[in-house]
């Protein structure tokens, strides 16, 4: 049986990689998305940390765990995909960034730490508060592993790095990485078209008041520094996957080894004006990357546009070894994307989000190759975008005459979708231990 390597970073945009976008440096990156199948079409179910982690853990919607906002726990009575790694015989490891309450451990992984031997920090803080230091921690654990690993049974390893996730102060929230700042000249940082297209005349109130508070008060030289910073963190984390996929490569585990490599959200950087995250439906946090590496296949497409969940990843990393994809995995699969010439007819994927620290605004949406929609169902208010006419969503058509038939059936479409998934019946855990806020 194959091994599979679960990579995930944390707040990384859809086209932050070098090959894609050329203002960024990720050469370790590119080398796999060489070898893999790039998914461009994958929405996460949501913009924020815990409740998108939750969906990677049990193929389920955040209301449907019970995992709506920082600070829920991921009931371990869930069904969870160690369980069934565990059940087919691998060893199942989670390593780095965890941020669902308890630990990896109540969920059934079997190791969820290793030695640290060997540690080499590199071009990582020396203070380990920071988030390159914890990476440089989990990377030296991960090749650890893969050092004393002797193939008695195959392997379901999750590496969760948090770069580029911002650190703390919020007023200078990306940590820099001295040694590749030069890389990145801030006269050569972009700024997203939409930071002046955008002013926000057209969008619920409450977007144009966070722009206009606290750490979302923009400038042009804010959003380059960003951008610089951004991209160290960047860099540093393609720094780390090299060496993971060197180590696979030396001991001839590659092409014996499903590598999946995505992200929980994305950031704003500076479009429409804001900043981070947060309580706002933009492709900027919601259409995330997915590469897939599956070994021994032979996929129609090397860049699969498909509108997809992320609630999809969970059966994938079953379904690319043969192991049955259980009825809890809402999103399926998308193994059998790899055999299609071109989109499914229809497409639709449901996202949802629930407060962030800055705001209370809770939705539920909806998006097709056409159209996004979202409804703030606390204070029945809408938001919708045409993508064909305006990819950018930059005005805001909810109400419009001719977005009327498409806003209707989507409505329904939404409202339907979350009541027969339960709405918020399910009980949500408090953390009581853990501080989150920093980390989400």
């Amino acid at each position: 049986m194959k091994n599979v390597m679960m990579i995930t970073t944390d707040q990384q945009n859809l086209d932050a990689m070098g090959c894609i976008n050329s203002s960024y440096y990720t050469p370790n990156l590119d080398k796999l998305i060489g070898r893999s199948v790039r998914f461009t079409g994958v929405i996460s179910t949501s913009a924020q940390c815990s409740p998108s982690r939750a969906t990677w853990m049990t193929g389920k919607f955040p209301h449907q765990v019970g995992v709506n906002n920082i600070g829920h726990v991921l009931d371990p009575q869930e069904w969870g995909i160690a369980k069934s790694f565990n059940q087919a015989g691998y060893e199942t490891v989670y390593l780095g960034k965890w941020h669902l309450g308890l630990s990896p451990a109540d969920h059934e992984f079997q190791i969820t730490d290793y030695r640290t031997d060997g540690f080499e920090l590199g071009a990582a803080n020396s203070d380990p508060r920071f988030h390159s230091h914890k990476d440089a921690v989990t990377t030296t654990k991960a090749l650890n592993y893969l050092d004393d690993y002797e193939g008695s049974k195959p392997f379901f390893m999750a590496v969760n790095w948090f770069m580029p996730h911002p650190n703390v102060p919020v007023d200078k929230p990306f940590e820099l990485i001295e040694q590749y700042a030069e890389q990145f000249p801030l006269e050569d940082m972009p700024i997203p078209s939409s930071y002046y297209l955008d002013d926000l005349s057209t969008k619920p109130a409450f977007q144009l008041e966070r722009s206009r508070t606290g750490e979302s008060i923009l400038t042009e030289e804010l959003v380059r520094r960003d951008a610089q910073h951004y991209r160290s963190l960047l860099t540093l984390m393609d720094q780390n996957l090299g060496r993971l996929m060197d180590k696979l490569e030396s001991k001839g585990m590659l092409e014996s080894t499903v590598v999946l490599f995505t992200t929980d959200h994305g950031d704003m950087q500076g479009a429409h004006k804001l900043r981070l995250k947060g309580v706002l439906p933009y492709k900027e946090l919601y259409n995330v990357p997915v590469i897939l590496h599956v070994p021994g296949t032979n996929p129609t497409r090397n860049v699969i546009p498909d509108l997809v969940s992320s609630s999809a990843v969970t059966g994938t990393l079953l379904d690319a070894v043969g192991i049955e994809v259980p009825a809890e995995c809402e999103g399926g699969s998308l193994i059998p994307h790899l055999k299609l010439a071109e989109s499914p007819a229809e497409q639709l994927v449901f996202f949802e989000h629930y407060k962030a620290y800055w705001g209370y605004h809770p939705f539920r949406g909806a998006q097709t190759p056409e159209w996004k929609y979202v409804y703030y169902y606390e204070e029945d208010m809408e938001e919708m975008y045409d993508l064909h006419q305006d990819p950018d969503e930059l005005v805001n058509v909810a109400g419009h005459p001719e977005a009327e038939e498409a806003r209707r059936v989507l409505r329904q479409a939404v409202d339907e979708w979350w009541e027969a998934t339960g709405a918020l019946s399910q009980p949500s855990i408090p953390d009581t231990i853990n501080k989150w806020g920093s980390e989400g």
